[in-house]
């Protein structure tokens, strides 16, 4: 690995073997630099064995310094397909003096004991004060970075991918409500209370690092007010959803609310509401039951809350839904399949 680094030129490992000096000869020396380095140290002679190895040259690669010492460095933490070129740069450092990349950092893969290749950064350095030419390689693990770099770039990922969900979200809604309004006083209000909707299904999962969140924290958020004043009760146990489904729930639900605030069993204080869903072999099933003290009758046409509601439930949550019409209020069912 070292030698990779230094040059790319065939030659004869004779040409430095009267350069060989044994380990323990140089440990005097270079116990203060190895025993003091917070990162790996190796120190490896001209004809690429190993003079010198820290604690943390044996922590990070898995290799003693008793079991690598004066053996060849290629043996150990050079992967294979470097090793060739590691030998042709020991020998052309040895006849020209150059190398591209000492007293420079850049990285690299090593190997470790158990076969598994680790990230590092590594430096060099050719150095004689320690009685012969000899180089230094600093060796820096730096899996945690490159995990680190990964999981930054992931992420960065997943927020382009998810505002432009949402902005597609918010495009849809503004259009279909632009479309059912009749003036812009209606739009405005409409499309305001959609948002607010939609930000509050968002609150809920960034409180939940964007993974699953429940429904009951979805309904409880949605229909506060009409739970404090007694008009809706919700009732059903701990069903988490997915980012998309959870935000198109909230969105069939805020349809349903706004449509049992203007003309359903939200409007007074007289009616009831509840709310309630079950989870069986991952099919979630709402059940959403107005109960007015004055008979309702179905509207004459689908209204956009309506048309909003079955586009929700069929591209979105993949499900089936029903309005069931009573002479004293609505049931609306909903089955779908949590993914």
């Amino acid at each position: 690995m070292i030698g990779r680094c230094l040059g790319q030129m065939d030659g004869d490992r004779g040409l430095y073997a009267n350069r060989l000096v044994l380990a323990h000869d140089l440990e005097p020396n270079l116990g203060a630099v190895l025993k003091t380095a917070l990162d790996a140290v190796v120190v490896m002679r001209f004809d690429g064995t190993i003079a010198g190895w820290n604690e943390v040259a044996a922590e990070t690669f898995g290799w003693t310094f008793d079991e690598v010492r004066d053996r060849p460095m290629s043996e150990f933490i050079i992967p294979p397909r470097y090793r060739e070129a590691h030998e042709r740069g020991l020998v052309h450092h040895l006849a020209t003096g150059e190398g591209p990349v000492l007293n420079t950092r850049f990285e690299i893969e090593a190997l470790h004991r158990d076969g598994h290749e680790i990230p590092i950064e590594l430096s060099i350095t050719s150095t004689t004060q320690f009685g012969e030419v000899v180089f230094l390689g600093f060796l820096r693990d730096i899996s945690e970075q490159r995990a680190a770099a990964q999981r930054q770039a992931l992420l960065v990922a997943e927020l382009n991918h998810r505002a432009k969900n949402l902005l597609a979200v918010v495009s849809g809604i503004a259009h279909m409500t632009l479309s059912g309004s009749g003036t812009l006083d209606e739009f405005e209000t409409a499309f305001i209370g959609r948002l607010q909707s939609l930000d509050q299904a968002h609150e809920i999962l960034t409180a939940a690092s964007w993974e699953k969140a429940a429904i009951g924290k979805l309904a409880a958020t949605l229909l506060k007010p009409y739970i404090a004043d007694g008009r809706a009760v919700i009732a059903g146990p701990e069903v988490m959803l997915g980012p998309r489904q959870f935000i198109s729930l909230g969105m069939v639900l805020h349809e349903l609310i706004t449509n049992g605030v203007r003309f359903g069993a939200l409007s007074t204080l007289r009616n009831r509401l509840s709310l309630s869903w079950t989870e069986c072999e991952d099919e979630v099933a709402i059940e959403w039951v107005e109960a007015c003290h004055r008979p309702v009758s179905p509207p004459a046409r689908q209204g956009l809350g309506t048309q909003m509601i079955t586009l929700g439930v069929r591209h979105e949550l993949k499900g089936e839904s029903e309005h069931d019409w009573r002479p004293d209020g609505l049931t609306f069912r909903l089955r779908f399949k949590r993914i």
